[in-house]
């Protein structure tokens, strides 16, 4: 997720606060748990990528540093292999600026695991020159996170469906996404701990139907919500009215760019019953801003950063 939001203000500071719709009867299957109990009940600082400016994106070494520092989520994304394994990577394809080896550009979707395996994706990136990198840095999978934080039980992880919805040539289907998981998360004992987010609104609900009790989160920007956007899935764009698409949609989590996250959005949203987690807040100037706006949670490259702020201002995180 790395993309700015410039129109959504003025299409929020309008919008009539709405009530979160109620469950289908039966929703909650025999667990009987409401996916809003699987969130966080303090401050969400959530580490974008692991925290991609301190540590490689989506690394062992990212994410060991994340789970040291106490955060309260770990963010990341997922990619299907040619096989069907749940890569953590975020773009479609194997970018030259990251990675070398024989499947530089190709997709990853293309790619067996075994032939992602053989990638060293441990370059320096210019955006981030503080990182620490890694000598040798192998694209992780689903379970090999869950592996890493399995000594901090307490650790919630933001996975998102990397859907490319406006070439769907290039990734698998929702369907499969969803499966794949929630079968990892289920094999790890991790499954209330999850929430599933997207920008492909088109995987959400088929979350919901398998596994009810695990939290949404819709992720949207100005490219992605407009009338006719291929994102949008089951969502009509309608009016604009972006808390009342979120409403029909069943999400618990509106987590849109940064740039609209202002006073006024952040109450409606709120009001609404919605809790409302920005990305990708990594400036101090708007740690604090949006933290003054009453946000329950941030998405930053600087998990470092933000703890401190938190800490200065008596704010719990864990």
């Amino acid at each position: 997720m790395f993309r700015t939001l410039t129109a959504l203000l003025t299409l929020v500071a309008a919008t009539t606060p709405v009530a979160v719709a109620d469950p289908p009867t039966g929703s909650l299957g025999t667990s009987q748990v409401a996916p809003a109990d699987n969130l966080p009940s303090t401050f969400d600082l959530q580490a974008h990528r692991g925290g991609r400016g301190e540590h490689t994106e989506e690394s062992r070494a990212a994410f060991g540093h994340a789970l040291e520092l106490g955060v309260t989520t770990l963010e990341l994304d997922v990619h299907l292999s040619a096989d069907g394994v749940p890569v953590v990577w975020h773009d479609a394809s194997v970018q030259a600026d990251k990675c070398t080896g024989d499947y530089v550009g190709q997709d990853v979707h293309d790619l067996t695991w075994e032939q992602l395996q053989t990638l060293n994706c441990n370059l320096p990136l210019a955006d981030y020159p503080e990182a620490v990198h890694a000598a040798d840095n192998r694209m992780l999978q689903l379970t090999d996170v869950f592996d890493i934080a399995a000594r901090d039980p307490q650790v919630y992880f933001n996975i998102e469906t990397k859907i490319e919805a406006e070439a769907p040539e290039r990734s698998a289907p929702a369907g499969q996404y969803v499966d794949a998981i929630l079968d990892a998360a289920e094999d790890a004992g991790t499954t209330d701990r999850i929430a599933v987010q997207s920008f492909d609104w088109s995987s959400l609900p088929l979350v919901r139907e398998r596994a009810p009790q695990v939290p949404l989160v819709a992720l949207w920007d100005e490219t992605t919500w407009t009338a006719d956007s291929p994102y949008l899935g089951p969502v009509d764009y309608g009016d604009g009215d972006v808390l009342a698409a979120a409403r029909n949609l069943g999400v618990e989590v509106l987590s849109p760019g940064f740039r609209a996250v202002e006073p006024s959005f952040v109450a409606q949203a709120q009001e609404a019953g919605f809790r409302v987690v920005p990305w990708t807040v990594n400036e101090a100037a708007d740690m604090e801003r949006y933290l003054d706006a009453g946000v329950d949670g941030i998405i930053t490259d600087y998990p470092t950063r933000l703890a401190g702020i938190l800490e200065e201002r008596g704010i719990a995180y864990r």
